[in-house]
Protein backbone atom coordinates (compact mmCIF):
# COMPACT_ATOMS: atom_id res chain seq x y z
CA UNK A 1 0.00 0.00 0.00
CA UNK A 2 3.12 2.45 0.73
CA UNK A 3 2.93 5.23 -1.88
CA UNK A 4 -0.59 4.20 -3.47
CA UNK A 5 -1.91 7.57 -2.89
CA UNK A 6 0.67 9.15 -5.16
CA UNK A 7 -1.02 8.30 -8.58
CA UNK A 8 -4.72 7.98 -9.84
CA UNK A 9 -7.20 6.02 -7.21
CA UNK A 10 -10.61 5.80 -6.44
CA UNK A 11 -11.33 4.74 -3.05
CA UNK A 12 -13.96 4.52 0.01
CA UNK A 13 -13.31 6.24 3.30
CA UNK A 14 -15.24 6.13 6.84
CA UNK A 15 -15.39 10.11 7.43
CA UNK A 16 -16.32 11.70 10.80
CA UNK A 17 -17.51 15.33 9.21
CA UNK A 18 -17.20 18.16 12.15
CA UNK A 19 -19.40 20.95 11.63
CA UNK A 20 -18.85 24.40 12.95
CA UNK A 21 -20.45 27.90 12.94
CA UNK A 22 -18.87 29.25 9.08
CA UNK A 23 -17.49 32.57 10.85
CA UNK A 24 -16.09 30.44 14.05
CA UNK A 25 -14.83 27.47 12.07
CA UNK A 26 -13.07 25.91 14.96
CA UNK A 27 -15.99 26.14 17.53
CA UNK A 28 -17.96 22.88 16.68
CA UNK A 29 -21.50 22.37 16.85
CA UNK A 30 -22.16 18.54 15.68
CA UNK A 31 -20.51 15.50 14.16
CA UNK A 32 -21.34 13.12 11.86
CA UNK A 33 -20.00 9.99 10.24
CA UNK A 34 -20.73 9.19 6.46
CA UNK A 35 -19.05 7.38 3.39
CA UNK A 36 -17.04 9.40 1.42
CA UNK A 37 -15.67 8.70 -2.12
CA UNK A 38 -12.40 10.03 -2.84
CA UNK A 39 -10.42 9.77 -6.25
CA UNK A 40 -7.20 10.99 -7.62
CA UNK A 41 -7.52 11.71 -10.97
CA UNK A 42 -6.36 14.17 -14.13
CA UNK A 43 -3.75 13.91 -16.79
CA UNK A 44 -0.86 14.11 -14.27
CA UNK A 45 -3.10 13.23 -11.26
CA UNK A 46 -3.89 16.61 -10.18
CA UNK A 47 -7.37 16.80 -8.71
CA UNK A 48 -8.62 15.34 -6.02
CA UNK A 49 -12.10 14.79 -5.48
CA UNK A 50 -14.38 14.42 -1.78
CA UNK A 51 -17.47 12.76 -2.79
CA UNK A 52 -20.06 12.52 -0.05
CA UNK A 53 -22.09 9.08 -0.13
CA UNK A 54 -25.04 7.18 1.24
CA UNK A 55 -24.97 4.54 4.04
CA UNK A 56 -24.61 3.75 7.18
CA UNK A 57 -20.97 3.41 8.45
CA UNK A 58 -19.66 0.92 10.48
CA UNK A 59 -16.44 1.00 12.16
CA UNK A 60 -14.51 -2.06 11.25
CA UNK A 61 -16.69 -3.14 8.26
CA UNK A 62 -16.10 -3.13 4.35
CA UNK A 63 -17.44 0.26 2.06
CA UNK A 64 -20.97 -0.68 0.73
CA UNK A 65 -20.84 -1.84 -2.32
CA UNK A 66 -23.55 0.29 -3.74
CA UNK A 67 -21.59 3.92 -2.85
CA UNK A 68 -22.46 6.72 -5.14
CA UNK A 69 -21.40 10.33 -5.20
CA UNK A 70 -23.83 12.53 -4.39
CA UNK A 71 -21.74 15.89 -3.52
CA UNK A 72 -18.33 16.55 -4.50
CA UNK A 73 -15.79 18.79 -4.06
CA UNK A 74 -12.51 19.27 -6.06
CA UNK A 75 -9.16 20.21 -4.89
CA UNK A 76 -6.17 21.12 -7.26
CA UNK A 77 -2.80 19.57 -6.09
CA UNK A 78 -0.96 22.14 -3.81
CA UNK A 79 2.25 20.43 -2.74
CA UNK A 80 3.68 16.90 -2.44
CA UNK A 81 6.19 15.63 -0.21
CA UNK A 82 7.03 11.90 0.59
CA UNK A 83 5.26 12.22 3.91
CA UNK A 84 2.01 13.80 2.11
CA UNK A 85 -0.20 15.56 -0.45
CA UNK A 86 -1.75 18.47 -0.03
CA UNK A 87 -4.84 19.82 -2.42
CA UNK A 88 -6.26 23.34 -2.55
CA UNK A 89 -10.00 22.49 -2.13
CA UNK A 90 -11.92 25.23 -4.98
CA UNK A 91 -14.57 27.18 -5.37
CA UNK A 92 -15.57 26.91 -8.72
CA UNK A 93 -15.42 23.68 -10.75
CA UNK A 94 -12.47 23.77 -13.21
CA UNK A 95 -12.76 24.01 -16.72
CA UNK A 96 -13.70 20.59 -18.82
CA UNK A 97 -13.49 18.65 -15.73
CA UNK A 98 -16.55 16.68 -15.39
CA UNK A 99 -17.25 15.35 -11.69
CA UNK A 100 -20.04 12.60 -10.48
CA UNK A 101 -22.53 14.48 -8.38
CA UNK A 102 -23.21 17.28 -7.66
CA UNK A 103 -20.26 19.91 -7.94
CA UNK A 104 -19.95 21.49 -4.05
CA UNK A 105 -18.27 24.70 -3.74
CA UNK A 106 -15.59 24.70 -0.78
CA UNK A 107 -12.31 27.02 0.47
CA UNK A 108 -10.19 24.72 2.40
CA UNK A 109 -7.09 22.28 1.80
CA UNK A 110 -7.34 18.42 2.12
CA UNK A 111 -4.28 16.28 2.86
CA UNK A 112 -3.66 12.48 2.00
CA UNK A 113 -1.15 10.44 3.79
CA UNK A 114 -0.20 7.10 5.79
CA UNK A 115 -0.49 6.81 9.25
CA UNK A 116 0.40 3.08 10.93
CA UNK A 117 0.20 0.91 7.54
CA UNK A 118 -4.00 3.35 6.81
CA UNK A 119 -4.46 5.51 3.76
CA UNK A 120 -5.77 8.57 5.86
CA UNK A 121 -7.19 11.80 4.48
CA UNK A 122 -7.44 15.09 6.71
CA UNK A 123 -9.79 18.35 5.21
CA UNK A 124 -10.87 21.55 6.76
CA UNK A 125 -12.37 24.73 5.51
CA UNK A 126 -15.59 25.86 5.26
CA UNK A 127 -18.66 26.38 2.40
CA UNK A 128 -21.22 28.78 1.76
CA UNK A 129 -23.60 28.18 -0.92
CA UNK A 130 -27.29 27.67 -2.35
CA UNK A 131 -29.11 26.28 -5.21
CA UNK A 132 -29.56 28.48 -7.62
CA UNK A 133 -33.37 27.37 -8.01
CA UNK A 134 -35.19 25.25 -5.59
CA UNK A 135 -35.79 22.41 -8.14
CA UNK A 136 -31.78 22.65 -9.35
CA UNK A 137 -29.18 20.50 -8.30
CA UNK A 138 -26.70 23.18 -9.09
CA UNK A 139 -24.74 25.11 -6.93
CA UNK A 140 -23.44 28.35 -6.93
CA UNK A 141 -20.75 29.95 -5.86
CA UNK A 142 -21.50 32.39 -3.23
CA UNK A 143 -20.53 35.89 -1.34
CA UNK A 144 -19.71 36.35 2.19
CA UNK A 145 -22.11 36.80 3.93
CA UNK A 146 -24.40 34.04 2.22
CA UNK A 147 -27.70 35.05 1.05
CA UNK A 148 -28.60 31.61 3.38
CA UNK A 149 -26.01 32.46 6.01
CA UNK A 150 -27.71 29.49 8.05
CA UNK A 151 -26.64 26.66 5.88
CA UNK A 152 -22.92 28.28 5.77
CA UNK A 153 -20.51 25.66 7.52
CA UNK A 154 -16.95 25.68 8.72
CA UNK A 155 -15.86 22.06 8.52
CA UNK A 156 -13.31 19.46 9.57
CA UNK A 157 -12.92 16.18 8.40
CA UNK A 158 -10.80 13.34 9.18
CA UNK A 159 -11.37 9.49 7.11
CA UNK A 160 -9.63 6.37 6.65
CA UNK A 161 -9.96 3.77 3.91
CA UNK A 162 -11.96 0.69 4.07
CA UNK A 163 -12.03 -1.97 1.55
CA UNK A 164 -14.64 -1.48 -1.37
CA UNK A 165 -15.72 -3.58 -4.25
CA UNK A 166 -15.55 -0.10 -6.46
CA UNK A 167 -12.00 0.58 -5.70
CA UNK A 168 -9.15 1.23 -8.34
CA UNK A 169 -5.79 2.57 -8.08
CA UNK A 170 -3.31 2.75 -10.37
Amino acid sequence: MAGMWKNGFVVAMAAEFSFAAYHRPISIRRKVRRWIIVSRCGPNSEFLTIASAAGKVEPEADAPIGLAPVNTAVGILLSASAEDITFLMVRQQPTHFPIAGTFFPTDGYSRIFESQGTFRLRSEGRHAHCARRPDCDIRSDEPDPAPNARRALGWHVEAVRHNWVGEFIS
